[in-house]
């Protein structure tokens, strides 16, 4: 059972914290049903065996129908990361809460082919500061982006699209990092909307590293 639930898992590229938080329980308890030390059963093995799109049967004794193919017709499918979108409040401290966030923190989830680590998260855009009217790059309203929190150092974010928070505020931005030299900014892709000058008053909590959008 434990290999079938590994490999399934595998297959839909799925790590282990987004499975749990799919599930809404801990990373530990998918940790053990994958090396045989515990089992799932009752509600959880149900709920199990519907995200991995399967059937318990299935997953308790690989017996009955096999898990749809449908998935294995797209390229790359076990590049597939799952990222959970959360709220501009809640980005404020998740890495530092991720690992033990429940599946109500979780406001829906975005698939990314983009190499990013366990703590990625994801935000729908809110307002027109990052339209840009004169065409690209434009991260327009509704759009999502995916964030990796593990950027390295401020130096490598110079001309690129971040997440940050200002002292004094509780939800995240999303703005462009420039550096002018002895000033930065955080820049809107709208010229309508102003410049910020950051002087150690923001807390820069991650890089964009994907937009995607809905039409």
């Amino acid at each position: 059972m434990h290999e079938r639930i590994r490999s399934r898992r595998i297959q839909l590229g799925m790590t282990q914290a987004s499975l749990a938080k799919m599930l809404g329980v801990s990373r530990v308890s998918v940790t053990k049903w994958e090396s045989a030390t515990t089992k799932p059963d009752g509600e959880n093995l149900h709920r199990l065996a519907d995200v991995l799109k399967t059937t318990p049967e299935w997953l308790l004794y690989g017996t009955g129908d096999t898990p749809s193919d449908d998935i294995t017709v797209i390229p790359n499918v076990s590049q597939l990361h799952a990222v959970p979108i959360i709220s501009s409040v809640q980005a404020g401290s998740w890495t530092e809460t991720h690992a033990s966030a429940k599946l109500t923190d979780v406001l829906g989830w975005s698939h990314t082919t983009m190499h990013v680590s366990e703590e990625a998260f994801a935000l729908t855009v809110r307002g027109e500061s990052m339209t840009n009217p004169n065409g690209l790059p434009t991260i327009p309203e509704g759009s999502t982006v995916i964030v990796e929190p593990n950027y390295g150092c401020i130096e490598d974010l110079y001309g690129k699209v971040v997440v940050a928070i200002l002292d004094g505020t509780s939800e995240a931005t999303i703005k462009k990092l420039i550096w002018d030299p002895p000033y930065k900014y955080l820049m809107p892709l709208n010229p309508d909307f102003k410049p910020i000058q950051i002087n150690g008053n923001c807390r820069i909590i991650g890089k964009v590293v994907q937009v995607t959008q809905n039409l």
